[in-house]
């Protein structure tokens, strides 16, 4: 049986409500936090006739419990209120210093994905594998790999059960591409890895790659003359650490980096995995709209929203404009995979568009635009926005689904439906601190790659105003009210220039 998370502490079992005195120490407010919101996940489990698994458990059934929306609240809870603890606890030196040298987590995880030692562990069995003989098998250097294996197990990714002699957890297991080792040599194309994976993988591709090279410059962009006030894509850091000028887009689009581009799309799939499936049907009501009713998924990819939408109603048409490259990925690839049937029938339409153009669909029921704004600097996203104004009709709604950044401290009520949160316990931080690090680390690969940033509501209300936007309601994703919600606007006269 798995150990319980109740035995990782030791202190006396709170009652259903958390104690809070002036007098408690922070330490302690903190650790009742811990153990009320422990009892709530494993009663959760319980409930169900399940034990909580422990990290070396084998993936099973009761996984899905951890998108109960129940579990995920008290899982965020719990994560703040333990990274809350340990700074307090924490020599602040120490704290720092541990911090400091969090770089080489990423930079480690990227080793062991490319090096395909998931893969290796997974083929090795439970037994698991000495590293001089997952090195052989990965063609890279035992010494220096078992580095990256050592510093990931202290991490508890990847469990070495005897000295130098490592098996998968249940993390590591997280970016498994399911592929043979033989599988994936065999490929020509290095990308082809990815394909028909979860996109994790793809994911610490991209982020050990193309994102940790840009955020190596952020100090050096914000203090050069030159780049310091610069809003454009073509001089974000990314740009100045790889001697590029024409932007992100326009560089994986080089023939040089077809491998990048088609990594990209498969990593969103994986962003998306941080949220249940059908994340994009939770708030806006698609089932309420008429049929025939036609969604028009502006810089949609390779249609990740809009293939989930019409498997959900099927009464709705969606047309998924990005630019040709994406396009291609998504027609020959993803949809084909996933609901070939919406291609031939109609439902679902792939089509050439830059949104900085006059948008061809007049009159549409809504505009969605899913991780579109936080690509752009203001003066951008007006441009997208306007467009969009100008080919609605009255009745157009537009959907807009992005990271809303909220602040580490107290801030005023909004007046917009759906918009404010309940607040957390004392003393956690009003934006739940490290367990909606997400919406942080986000706003800051946005700067890194474009020059761009996520926003807060406030700000989000603001720039749809002045382009002829109403925001009606805030569907926030989860308590934290920051990854992924869905901001519902409708039109609006266009205030004059």
């Amino acid at each position: 049986m798995a150990p319980s998370l109740r035995s990782l502490f030791t202190a006396k079992k709170p009652s259903n409500t958390i104690p809070s005195t002036p007098k408690a120490s922070p330490l302690r407010s903190l650790l009742a936090i811990i153990q009320k919101s422990v009892d709530d996940i494993e009663n959760a489990f319980e409930q169900r006739g399940f034990d909580f698994p422990s990290i070396d458990d084998p993936p099973s059934e009761r996984d899905a419990l951890r998108l109960d929306p129940s579990v995920q609240a008290a899982t965020a809870l719990l994560t703040s209120a333990a990274y809350q603890l340990i700074a307090n606890a924490q020599l602040p030196q120490a704290h720092i210093f541990n911090t400091l040298f969090g770089y080489y987590l990423p930079s480690s995880l990227r080793a062991a994905m490319e090096t395909n030692v998931v893969e290796i562990l997974r083929e090795a069995g439970p037994k698991g594998m000495h590293v001089t003989e997952i090195a052989k098998k990965a063609e890279v250097d035992p010494k220096k790999l078992s580095s990256v294996l050592c510093y990931l197990a202290t991490h508890h990714i990847f469990r070495e059960i005897e000295p130098d002699v490592y098996v998968n957890n249940r993390l590591s297991s997280v970016w498994d591409t399911g592929k043979s080792l033989e599988e994936i040599k065999s490929k020509q194309v290095p990308p082809a890895k990815f394909d028909g994976t979860n996109g994790v993988a793809a994911l610490i591709g991209h982020c050990g790659d193309e994102d940790y090279k840009g955020a190596g410059q952020i100090a050096d962009h914000m203090m050069a003359p030159d780049t310091a006030f610069e809003d454009t894509p073509e001089r974000s850091p990314l740009m100045l650490a790889i001697g590029y000028d024409k932007g992100m887009w326009s560089w994986f689009e080089e023939l040089s980096n077809e491998m990048r581009l088609r990594r990209f799309g498969i990593a969103m799939n994986g962003v998306n995995s941080l949220q249940p499936p059908d994340a994009i049907l939770k708030g806006f009501d698609w089932g309420s709209l008429p049929k025939g009713s036609l969604i028009v998924d502006v810089g949609g990819g390779i249609g990740v929203s809009s293939i989930s939408i019409i498997k959900a109603f099927d009464h709705l048409k969606c047309v998924i404009q990005d630019r040709p490259k994406v396009l291609e990925l998504g027609t020959q690839q993803h949809c084909k995979e996933l609901l070939p049937d919406a291609l031939s029938s109609g439902k679902i339409e792939y089509q050439e568009h830059d949104f900085f153009d006059e948008q061809p669909h007049i009159s549409a029921s809504v505009f969605l635009l899913k991780q579109i704004t936080h690509d752009w600097s203001d003066r951008y996203v007006s441009r997208i926005l306007r467009r969009l104004r100008d080919a609605a009709a009255p009745t157009t709604t537009l959907v807009l689904v992005d990271t809303v950044v909220t602040h580490p401290c107290l801030s005023p009520p909004s007046t917009v439906p759906g918009a404010n949160l309940p607040p957390p316990p004392a003393p956690l931080l009003p934006n739940l601190g490290v367990a909606n690090a997400s919406t942080h680390f986000a706003d800051l690969s946005m700067f890194v790659h474009f020059n761009a940033q996520e926003r807060t509501l406030n700000h989000f209300v603001e720039l749809l105003a002045n382009t002829g936007w109403e925001v009606i309601r805030v569907h926030r994703a989860d308590d934290s009210g920051g990854y992924l919600s869905q901001i519902v606007a409708t039109p609006i006269p266009v205030p004059s220039q």
